[in-house]
């Protein structure tokens, strides 16, 4: 065994050439991912630490968690990518071991030390230049979280973790799987090609689209039953499994397709190559694949959170129109009225009085009105129409088995059996038009004219809420209060800037997840066009064009992308529809915003993939015919 381990050890070296350069990638890739969990797990830690006074401290825990683990799934792709560089090679070169008398676990000995070394020494690299950049940390600002440096500080497990967890996954990934029986070692050695891929693959997708597909049929609510929710969850993390399991079966279905309907030889070429390995092109996009599926995922979440009514409330003060209700009485509206309009950027106010209708015990129904004129109406909420001055009108469609009359009294500071009333007809109509919207903060299911309270002691009685509204931003009721005049139930901005921060938040993990994904699918593009420069060049022997090749790597290249990325972004749809549909307001899933995603996404790649053209297209050199 010691002979295995020193074998490893003169492997993992490189020697020179394509050896080395292997083990420089492993650990670089490594590095890099050990800098980028250790970052991660300080943030969250200082997350933590400084606290955060929105939420409970166990959802917020949730939240770090999910974040944690959306960047750490690539960063342990990318990890395994960069162990299986040059797989092909090494396969046959333990193959071959295993054909000179070295037993199974000698074999695999070779394989951990080869793969642990240079990971293992990526790792504390890593590290080192996360202790190095700390300092760095703590004066950025990502998504409106600033972190002192003091917060900064991973716990002792968190170190332990990551710096065992990068290397384990490549030696994992790169070493143990190996096959080391001597049948397959024959076949390995004679360079066989690799078996259909197995009908098995689609089945985790095809599972993870019916348990999506009972949760969008179940009806919205907010608390849905417990088997929804696991189902939910089940079906989200099949479909991001199944993204990826069932990339070999839909590669070679497109090879087999390809070869049927070819034109050319370069498309032949192409729909040869990938029905020879179509589980390699599963490596190679695997990680943008699932930096897709996460970021395209999560972008619905962030929908869920921005249909909020605080959220829209807020959105529209700061964007829209600024809108603050100001208590007042009909003897002091007008004063009221007068001061709110001599701040700048106020552009009405406007005045409405409170009737409060009672509630039916038989249908469980409250009614309150507003009292004012039509024209008042349409000054601050436009989008209303159907409005009439000589009747009562439901602002809301809750109207059904509503009595004939209705006794509305003032909604005044006194006992409801010494206010002042005066019975109305039931409203019969509806004022056209999402009146809880537009109206907002005031709220009353029902409108009633002025007019009709006319020489009434309820007009008199009844409170006012005086509806200001202003250029949009967030400073009107601070203005109003300088100004003497106090606000109602007035919205915080603590909603939206949590919401804000959490799009800023997706978008920041989504470059970073994105980023990794490409880097992986560099890696291994061009380590896979490296490893196939021989038969490149055993086909040019043979007369073949280099002008052909290159269309042939092109069509090979640029198939599993595409196809991939509309995969990987059509199925985070599905799942973030199907987050969406629990929801009491069902909302869209942004498809828009990830078809462009994913659009930039497949450019980025194709842009990478002419560097493998360039790569796996050498002069015809003496010493690769030899090799060949």
């Amino acid at each position: 065994m010691i002979r295995a381990v020193a074998l490893g050890l003169r492997l993992a070296g490189g020697g020179a050439g394509p050896g080395r350069l292997r083990s420089a990638m492993v650990a670089a890739a490594a590095a890099i991912g050990t800098w980028l969990l250790s970052s991660v797990a300080a943030i969250a830690r200082a997350e933590q630490f400084e606290g955060f006074a929105l939420y409970s401290s166990s959802e917020m825990q949730r939240l770090l968690l999910a974040v944690v683990l959306a960047i750490a799934l690539p960063v342990l792709v990318l990890a395994a990518t960069a162990g299986r560089l040059s797989a092909a090679l090494r396969e046959r070169r333990l193959a071959n071991l295993r054909l000179l008398g070295m037993t199974p676990a000698q074999t695999r000995m070779v394989a951990v030390t080869e793969a642990g070394v240079a990971a293992a020494v990526g790792a504390v690299a890593g590290l080192v230049a996360f202790l190095l950049t700390r300092p760095v940390l703590g004066r950025l600002s990502v998504a409106g979280r600033e972190w002192s440096v003091d917060s900064l500080r991973p716990h002792s497990t968190d170190y332990v973790l990551v710096v065992v967890l990068v290397p384990l996954v490549v030696v994992a990934l790169a070493a143990l799987p190996a096959r080391v029986d001597m049948t397959s070692a024959m076949r390995t050695a004679r360079k066989a090609d690799a078996r259909r891929p197995s009908w098995l693959r689609v089945v985790p997708l095809a599972v993870g689209v019916a348990l999506c597909a009972y949760v969008i049929s179940w009806p919205s609510t907010d608390n849905p039953p417990g088997p929804v929710v696991v189902s939910l969850f089940g079906g989200i993390v099949l479909l991001g499994l199944g993204a990826i399991l069932v990339v070999p079966v839909f590669v070679r279905l497109v090879a087999d397709l390809l070869l049927r309907l070819s034109r050319g030889p370069a498309t032949m070429v192409a729909a040869r190559r990938l029905q020879a390995q179509p589980a390699a092109v599963t490596r190679v996009i695997s990680g943008l694949l699932i930096g897709l599926f996460l970021v395209t995922g999560a972008r619905s979440v962030v929908v869920a959170f921005e249909s909020t009514q605080q959220y829209v409330d807020a959105a529209r003060q700061i964007n829209d129109e600024q809108r603050v209700e100001v208590p007042a009485t009909a003897r002091t509206a007008a004063s009221v009225i007068r001061r709110a309009e001599q701040i700048d950027g106020v552009r009405h106010a406007v005045a409405f009085s409170s009737l409060d209708g009672g509630c039916r015990e038989a249908t469980q129904q409250c009614f309150t009105a507003l009292v004012g004129t039509c024209a008042d109406l349409h000054l601050v909420a436009p989008t209303l129409t159907g409005c009439r001055d000589d009747r009562p009108m439901w602002l809301d469609a809750e109207g059904a088995g509503a009595p004939a009359a209705i006794r509305w009294r003032a909604e005044s500071g006194g006992p409801p059996k010494n206010r002042a009333s005066v019975t109305l007809p039931a409203p019969t109509e509806q004022i056209h038009g999402d009146a809880y919207t537009a109206l907002s903060p005031l709220n009353a299911s029902v409108f009633v004219p002025r007019g009709l309270l006319a020489d009434s002691q309820v007009a008199e009685e009844a409170n006012v809420q005086v509806l200001v509204t202003g250029d949009p931003g967030r400073d009107l009721a601070d203005e109003l209060k300088a100004q003497g005049l106090g606000y109602g139930d007035y919205m915080t901005f603590a909603d939206y800037d949590f919401v804000a921060g959490l799009r800023a938040m997706v978008w920041a993990i989504a470059a970073v997840i994105l980023s990794i994904g490409l880097l992986a699918f560099a890696v291994a593009a061009i380590d896979r066009a490296v490893n196939r420069r021989r038969e490149v060049v055993s086909l040019q022997l043979i007369g073949v064009s280099p002008g052909l090749l290159r269309r042939s790597q092109w069509i090979e290249a640029a198939l599993p992308i595409a196809a991939g990325a509309l995969l990987a972004v059509g199925l985070g749809l599905l799942a973030g529809a199907t987050y969406l549909s629990l929801a009491e307001r069902v909302q869209r899933a942004p498809w828009q915003q990830s078809l462009t995603l994913g659009a930039v996404s497949v450019l980025s790649a194709f842009a990478i993939a002419g560097l493998t053209v360039l790569a796996a297209s050498p002069r015809i050199r003496p010493e690769l015919i030899r090799a060949e």
